[in-house]
């Protein structure tokens, strides 16, 4: 399958960023913290009365016929550029290097309120390398300066599947992404503890 994309896929994080991260969160919350790169991300939301973008949904009439022609050129455009996507399959020499179509995304899920909600509100619009830090009570997401930008104390009640890029809060709502390749690579040698 033809996959085109990221070039943060393969880039790995710094470990003396890595290393400042853990240590902050560790001193924010008096426990050992795991922490996972996640590199730079759009939000994207599954959430009702919200547009994918996080913005509240309205009813706009010229608005959608807009975007609804906006829409119907960017199917023309995907028509016209499947066959040269085709033709780049047949030259694909199947090293295992995946490349995804579009910038990566942190997926939330849930109900207005939830925790994954309240997260992507207050990562939304930022741009930088994020990290994703947890430990037996606490999960947050980082920057590399290194600051919090998102916390809660949540107990044993998340669960948290770093390789397959999946939080689960226990009011619901839920948390993906994709894991670069580096990162992978580094929770197969840390045995799933980055």
């Amino acid at each position: 399958m033809l996959r085109l994309g990221f070039w943060w896929r393969r880039r790995p994080a710094s470990e003396e960023v890595r290393e400042a991260v853990r240590m902050h969160c560790a001193r924010a919350w008096r426990e050992y913290a795991a922490v996972l790169y996640l590199g730079p991300q759009i939000v994207s939301y599954d959430v009702p009365g919200r547009r994918p973008d996080g913005t509240p949904r309205r009813r706009q009439v010229l608005r959608w016929m807009g975007r609804l022609g906006l829409r119907a050129a960017a199917v023309v455009l995907g028509i016209v550029l499947l066959p040269v996507a085709l033709v780049a399959e047949l030259f694909d020499n199947g090293d295992g290097d995946s490349w995804v179509l579009g910038a990566p995304e942190l997926s939330i899920t849930g109900l207005p309120g939830t925790r994954a909600v309240d997260l992507g509100d207050r990562v939304r619009g930022r741009r930088g390398e994020l990290w994703l830090a947890w430990s037996s009570t606490w999960i947050g997401v980082l920057s590399s300066e290194p600051r919090i930008l998102w916390q809660a104390q949540t107990g044993s009640a998340q669960d948290i599947v770093p390789a397959a890029g999946a939080v689960d809060f226990a009011d619901g709502s839920s948390l993906g992404f994709v894991p670069s390749l580096a990162e992978l690579d580094r929770l197969r040698e840390t045995a799933g503890r980055p």
